[in-house]
């Protein structure tokens, strides 16, 4: 048991030096570093819709004097292209067939998709929550099961919201009563640090002087950061 203890202590010890190792390490590779080249930002990316009830064409390049590239977009297609047109077109970004990623369509068929974010819900309809092409439109099935965990925004439009994530494919940015929803809240994780590497609960001291080490760690990064701090308010 001696020797356990004190391998737990040089355990402790090592942890607080690997603390020191560590601020001053990542201090001289933070002075080390080489400037990095500026790049480029890349374009922002917006959500539409796709309002065109025959399909829209996807083509390669910004006019309708070129190449279509099949198939075309079906009509309440939700798809990302840039915020930012070409004499009326914008290149396709996201949730389209990989061969379309970077081509063309007319911007004049996409509405733009505006959200306040996306928030957690669970349905507390007991009979179901119907989905609705629009506030009051025509059903969209299947009903959301009560407990359904769904996602859908989080501002509301007149008491409705719109479904984002969790639901059928049919019914992404279709719309449901805010009412019959619950938010979820998130629930805070367990600590780092916390159970069995406790020094005061562990019954081998090797564990115990591995929880100080740990402990010495995360003291000595936290004592540097406040004393980056100090020497930034002085």
């Amino acid at each position: 048991m001696r020797t356990s203890a004190r391998t737990g202590t040089l355990l402790a010890v090592a942890g607080a030096a690997s603390g020191l190792t560590l601020l001053t390490g990542g201090t001289a590779a933070q002075a080390a570093a080489p400037a990095t080249p500026h790049k480029a930002a890349a374009a922002k990316i917006c959500r539409y819709e796709v309002i065109a009830r025959s399909g829209l064409n996807v083509r390669t390049g910004p006019g309708t004097q070129f190449r279509k590239v099949p198939p075309p977009l079906a009509f309440g297609k939700h798809i990302g292209a840039d915020c930012t047109s070409t004499h009326g077109w914008t290149r396709l970004r996201q949730s389209v067939p990989a061969n379309q990623v970077g081509k063309w369509v007319s911007r004049t068929y996409l509405k733009p998709i505006v959200t306040g974010g996306v928030c957690r819900y669970e349905v507390n309809a007991r009979s179901g929550l119907n989905v609705r092409e629009t506030p009051n439109g025509r059903l969209v099935p299947p009903p959301l099961p009560y407990r359904k965990h769904i996602g859908a925004d989080c501002t509301a439009t007149n008491g409705w919201v719109r479904l984002r994530q969790s639901v059928p494919a049919n019914q992404v940015g279709k719309w449901v009563f805010r009412a019959y929803l619950k938010p979820i809240t998130p629930r805070s994780g367990v600590m780092a640090g916390g159970g069995g590497t406790s020094a005061t609960t562990s019954r081998d001291p090797l564990l115990a002087g591995a929880g100080l080490g740990v402990i010495a760690l995360g003291g000595g990064v936290a004592i540097a950061a406040l004393r980056r701090r100090a020497k930034g308010l002085s």
